[in-house]
């Protein structure tokens, strides 16, 4: 293999996984969507929506997570991504009937953080 071809190559595997990243390989499920402190944050996976939001006072994150499909989705979970490296969850697994609501709530305490990411997780291989 001439040094031309082999540095072809590797452009072409490293432009392929930059590309895998941005296309949203975040799986299994993470947005990468960063909120501040004081935003709700959403996000949507599979007809599962979750709205939650920081509350200083608590130090904890409260919202809800909806099914807004016309089956049951089984196995959903929350996780929180805060600034700091920790992880907050996930939310013990839940079924959600066609149309449910789930309420959820992490607890922060102790945590210092600037911004945070969400992301709902279904099923057992978490996707």
């Amino acid at each position: 293999m001439t040094r031309h071809t082999a540095f072809r190559t590797a452009t072409l595997a490293l432009l392929a996984m930059v590309a895998a990243c941005r296309s949203g390989s975040t799986e299994p499920g993470e947005s990468g969507v960063r909120w501040n402190a004081d935003q709700t944050a959403t996000d949507t996976r599979r007809g599962v929506d979750l709205v939650i939001s920081y509350d200083t006072s608590s130090r904890r994150f409260s919202g809800t997570v909806t099914n807004t499909t016309g089956a049951t989705v089984t196995d959903v979970r929350v996780e929180i991504h805060l600034s700091n490296g920790t992880e907050l969850g996930p939310t013990p697994r839940v079924d959600l009937g066609a149309g449910a609501k789930q309420s959820v709530t992490l607890d922060a305490a102790g945590q210092n953080f600037d911004w945070y990411s969400v992301h709902v997780e279904i099923g057992s291989s978490s996707g």
